[in-house]
């Protein structure tokens, strides 16, 4: 699972067993104990389910919502222990999502997080909103 952004450090998780070969194709990643990871994936035009996965998260929960592209791979991490963060890899950097103009350690509202995640599944870039942060 990815670890939130703690310290400066992320990682982003690519398909088991797929390192290197990104898929357009949306995915939900839930802890089911310490060695344990339920997997479900969605098609990108399948919005609903993403849009219920997403309002499904919590801080409190150990689960991710990822958006794989071949720009990269947009991720909402809940890890049980911080607020729900927004990353963004290409492969090689990965960034964390601001709101426009709020300060580093500002968390984005669900509503934003929603915005961010449903705009990566039509997206033929990055989405442009909100601000993406450089993280490594």
């Amino acid at each position: 699972m990815l670890g939130a952004r703690a310290k400066g450090v992320a990682s982003v998780k690519w398909l088991s067993g797929q390192r290197g070969r990104v898929q357009d194709v949306a995915e939900r990643l839930t802890g089911r104990g310490l060695f344990r990871v339920a997997r479900d994936s969605a098609a990108l035009s399948d919005r609903e389910t993403v849009r219920r996965w997403l309002r499904g998260l919590h801080a409190e929960r150990d689960q991710q919502v990822l958006i794989h592209r071949r720009w990269g791979t947009i991720a909402a991490v809940a890890d049980g222990h911080h607020p729900v963060t927004v990353i963004l890899s290409d492969g090689e950097k990965s960034w964390y999502a601001a709101a426009p103009g709020a300060a580093d350690d500002q968390e984005l509202t669900p509503d934003q997080i929603e915005h961010v995640l449903l705009d990566a599944l039509t997206a033929s870039s990055r989405p442009q909103w909100p601000d993406w942060r450089y993280l490594i």
